[in-house]
């Protein structure tokens, strides 16, 4: 028996192109969210030079500018005398330099030192051009006030020169121990064995996010130094006002989704974010 004419309309169907088929997004191939541009740029390892150079060569403004207003010392209006020498220090090409100010100059320079390590030593991810502007603009305004607030030592009853000492002491060390813990990180990363593992060594066995346990703690030492226990209060909630209300809870974000088979075990053995018993 002849099987029935089917009109040539009706007989075609398109085939589902191989082109179609690749290109339905899949659960493994949707790509995160893209970072504002103010933001670092978790995940993106396309680096080009304009953000390191900018904000690596940026940050160096702080130091001159510190140094005017503590020269300068626009306080003197108000019948303020200049802070404490508390004797000399000889620099290398700079010559005698009054030791109380060369220490508090000193904290300012650890802290571009430190961030140039981490631009150029180990920060694989974009830093775009906004961000290392913002990353300028705001740490010079900031110390350039705390220079400021420095200047006022010799009226402050609150600030002794011994707190000076102390807060440098303080903000060094927690400077190193962010700087030591990002690098065993760092170390822990450019291991082929490691490639997409969740580092949990050294202080990260003891709190998620030690770098910014570190940035609050050398925050309140530089208020310290500067100016004393009030304005450390300041300088500490600063810090600890912009670690944990944007900075942790965008990191944990990301690793959550960057290591959804680690995270939440990770974090049912390191229950503390930044202190423990604290935060």
């Amino acid at each position: 028996m002849q099987p029935p004419l089917v009109s040539r309309f009706e007989r075609y169907e398109p085939p589902l192109t191989p082109r179609k088929v690749l290109n339905t997004p899949t659960m493994a191939e949707k790509q995160p969210e893209k970072a504002p541009a103010l933001g670092i740029q978790r995940g993106n390892y396309n680096r080009s030079l304009a953000g390191p150079l900018l904000l690596g060569m940026g940050r160096i403004i702080s130091l001159p500018l510190q140094h005017l207003v503590i020269t300068a010392h626009p306080l003197s209006r108000f019948q303020i005398p200049r802070p404490p020498t508390h004797g000399v220090l000889d620099l290398p090409i700079m010559g005698a330099q009054p030791q109380i100010s060369t220490i508090f100059l000193g904290m300012t320079a650890t802290l571009i030192l430190k961030q140039n390590v981490w631009i150029w030593g180990y920060c694989n991810e974009l830093i775009t051009v906004p961000f290392a502007f913002f990353g300028v603009m705001v740490p010079a305004i900031y110390e350039s006030l705390s220079a400021l607030v420095f200047t006022s030592a010799a009226s402050n009853p609150l600030w002794r020169p011994e707190f000076l000492y102390a807060g440098a002491a303080v903000h060094l060390l927690a400077a190193v121990t962010e700087l030591v813990s990002e690098l065993g990180r760092a170390s822990f990363k450019s291991k082929k064995e490691n490639k997409g593992r969740l580092y949990r060594g050294g202080l990260l066995g003891l709190v998620r996010h030690p770098n910014y346990a570190a940035n609050v703690v050398y925050g309140a030492a530089y208020g310290f130094a500067a100016g004393g226990p009030l304005y450390a209060l300041f300088t500490g909630a600063f810090y600890w006002s912009n670690l944990t209300g944007n900075a942790t809870p965008t990191k944990e974000k990301y690793l959550a989704e960057r290591y959804p088979e680690e995270w939440e075990g990770y974090k049912r053995e390191v229950r503390w974010k930044m202190f423990p018993g604290i935060f």
